[in-house]
């Protein structure tokens, strides 16, 4: 077994005037719109020296530690199988339960400092050291399946080796999480001011180095950093991680303790950007009802970070310092793993890295898409007014021995240009191309598998809508077609955007009836209906109302309109002026309004509601005469067939807006019912 070498050997500890790791700092204060994330409802999982389980952040009462297990206050799983408790005199004594502190402390008695910014998650504790010192497990992805079965999907690391390789540790963690999808690894890269160390190089996992919390922000200068050996970005994202205060383990089983301290590394950013990432996890867990994915929570990392040196991302900062506010006005998401119960999904499979390649997942049971080589997945959006767009996409690579599958991220606009994911300019946003200049999937592509594009507010006046793209541009061939996984033909992917709102693509006009005939009703006099037309685009449309039988058709000409909005519409029926002379004693008599609405945009097709009411009668006698006008009631006759142009034309006099109504409307319904031009021009 390879001897473990903690990343903290070059810890900095701070007693004099420690700084408090701010939430405001990353956007978690009680002026935000979602100051009320806390962690609920999620789980993390850490493995390090142990845990100190009286201390008030963990304990289960102010006098009772508890047994750990799903109704404990914080800890709904420890793994003692090596150890029991943050020991005395073992090998890095109190860093456990600093790490855990950071994660989840929410302190019953003591320093209201030690106040996790995620206090209201559970924990899952993996004991990785005894009196020998670090006894890691050569296959970490028996850790992983562990924190998987409890429902976590954050995992937090602060250890590794001393060797900057891609190792087999690496390679590891890759393949669990490219079987496993609901399983995101936050690994500290070390303080060695140098190239970061395994396992953080993994491509998978989310490094995290180390930052002071002050509101401007720099980075310390002992992280270990990228690009790593792989010449890929190598760091993710900075986080507070100098002078953080958080619980103190004293060693003693039933001190009942409640003691903190300040400790400084890329220890505690690690577990610090893992806390941020629970309250990420609680905000789709509470607003979509699914818990997100691995590659949707490095998305949403991604697009959360506020650059502390300028150029991001880059191998210095990753991302930058990730903040809240990057959501408060709202977000649009897409999460290809979206199900309803990821756990039971991954136990069917065997809930092991060997179960899982053995039965591979084709993606069944979650919304997709998942892109085999050549797919695409689009949608259109409207850019919010003055607001820069910024759009993230995020999926799993293979481990080294593969080629990184290659999806691409493009953003096109609706005057023709578009952006490719990662072509940054000086500026800090992305350079658009207008699409005669080049095909977006010609120009260069990083082996990045977290890509942004970003364009400035001013770039987008006029622009009537974007499409947002993934394109499957390069995917492994792997022996299992058509499914995910080591050698799956597919894979899936987290997006999420900022400063764009869902774009409302011309749905079909709504039609309500508030009053009108009921069926079997019968009709000596006149009568009337009324409805509620709901048009979501306010585009204007065109309203027509007829009655009809089995033999002939009666237009209303006068309750025909053409509005601008939503309105309702009252229609009342003059036997005598509307019906007479046509046969108008007789059963099958029934309403039918149609409501076509006139959208313009190149990218749609106008739509079309019709209502068609039950079957009532009419039994009129004519005022002109003294005696009961005897008219028979014509039976039905069968295979009768309406034909709405023809009956259109016959229509008798209409005046002036009515004609101009039919004529809009008979427009309308050739465009309803004839192909539409796709959105974007066709290229050769």
């Amino acid at each position: 077994m390879r001897a473990v070498l903690l990343l903290i050997l070059s810890l900095v500890m701070c007693t004099i005037s420690p700084v408090l790791a701010s939430s405001e700092i990353l956007g978690v204060d009680e002026e935000s719109s979602l100051s009320s994330l806390d962690g609920s409802g999620v789980v993390i999982a850490v493995a390090d020296t142990g845990i100190d389980m009286d201390h008030s952040c963990f304990r289960n009462s102010t006098d009772e530690v508890g047994t750990p297990g799903p109704e404990h206050r914080k800890i709904i799983h420890l793994n003692d199988s090596i150890d029991d408790w943050d020991t005395q005199g073992h090998q890095q004594f109190k860093h456990g339960t600093h790490i855990a502190g950071i994660l989840a402390c929410d302190e019953l008695e003591g320093d209201s400092g030690m106040r996790s910014l995620s206090h209201g998650a559970k924990l899952v504790v993996q004991d990785v050291v005894d009196s020998s010192g670090w006894v890691v497990p050569d296959d970490v992805t028996s850790l992983l399946a562990e924190s998987s079965r409890y429902g976590a999907i954050i995992n937090s690391w602060s250890w590794g080796d001393n060797t900057v390789n891609y190792t087999e540790r690496s390679s590891m963690i890759d393949k669990w999480t490219v079987e496993n999808p609901w399983s995101l690894v936050f690994v500290a890269p070390g303080n060695t001011g140098n190239t970061m160390l395994e396992p953080s190089n993994a491509y998978n996992v989310v490094s995290v180095v180390a930052s002071d919390s002050n509101e401007n922000g720099t980075l310390w200068s002992g992280n270990s950093h990228g690009p790593d050996v792989n010449g890929r970005r190598g760091t993710f994202i900075a986080a507070p991680g100098m002078d953080i205060v958080s619980a103190k383990a004293d060693g003693t089983k039933f001190g009942m303790n409640n003691e903190s301290y300040a400790m400084t590394g890329t220890s505690m950013a690690t577990p610090m950007a893992a806390s941020f990432t629970a309250l990420l996890q609680e905000l789709i867990q509470t607003e979509y009802g699914h818990a997100p994915s691995a590659p949707l929570l490095r998305a949403m990392l991604a697009a959360s970070g506020e650059s502390l040196n300028g150029g991001d991302p880059d191998s210095m900062q990753g991302y930058g310092r990730p903040s809240l506010k990057s959501f408060e006005s709202g977000y649009i998401m897409h999460d290809s793993y979206a199900t309803e119960d990821w756990v039971s999904l991954i136990e069917s499979r065997g809930g092991t890295l060997e179960s899982f390649t053995s039965n591979p997942w084709n993606g069944s049971g979650a919304v997709g898409p998942f892109l085999a080589e050549n797919d695409s997945w689009s949608k259109l959006f409207q850019p919010i007014p003055g607001e820069d767009v910024e759009v993230v996409m995020s999926y799993n690579a293979r481990p080294g021995g593969y080629e990184i599958d290659d999806l691409r991220l493009v953003v096109k606009t609706s005057d023709g240009r578009f952006a490719v994911d990662d072509q940054m300019s000086n500026s800090g946003f992305s350079q658009l191309y207008y699409g005669s200049f080049t095909n977006p999937l010609m120009m260069n592509s990083s082996n990045e598998t977290t890509v942004m594009i970003r364009l400035p507010a001013s770039q987008l006046e006029g622009v009537e809508w974007v499409s947002v793209e993934v394109v499957a541009n390069d995917i492994y061939d792997g022996m299992n077609v058509g499914y995910l996984g080591l050698e799956g033909t597919r894979v899936g992917f987290g997006l999420v955007a900022t400063g764009l709102q869902n774009f409302t693509q011309n749905t079909a006009p709504e039609i309500t009836v508030i009053q009108g005939p009921a069926g079997g009703e019968n009709y000596s006099d006149n009568f009337s209906i009324n409805v509620n037309v709901l048009d979501m685009e306010n585009d204007s449309y065109v309203l027509a109302i007829r009655l009809n039988n089995s033999n002939f058709t009666v237009d209303l000409s006068d309750c025909a309109a053409v509005l601008n909005h939503s309105s309702d519409v009252y229609c009342e029926i003059d036997i005598s002026r509307d019906l007479v002379p046509r046969p108008v004693n007789r059963e099958d008599w029934r309403f039918e309004i149609i409501v076509v609405d006139n959208n313009e945009s190149i990218w749609t097709e106008s739509k079309m509601t019709t209502y068609l009411s039950n079957n009532f009668s009419i039994y009129w006698v004519s005022p002109m005469v003294d005696y009961e006008e005897d008219v028979p009631i014509i039976e039905e006759e069968e295979g009768v067939e309406q034909n709405r142009a023809l009956i259109w034309g016959i229509v008798g006099v209409i005046f002036g807006m009515v004609v101009a109504a039919s004529i809009m409307f008979r427009g309308f319904e050739k465009r309803v019912l004839d192909n539409v031009p796709p959105p974007f021009r066709e290229e050769e």
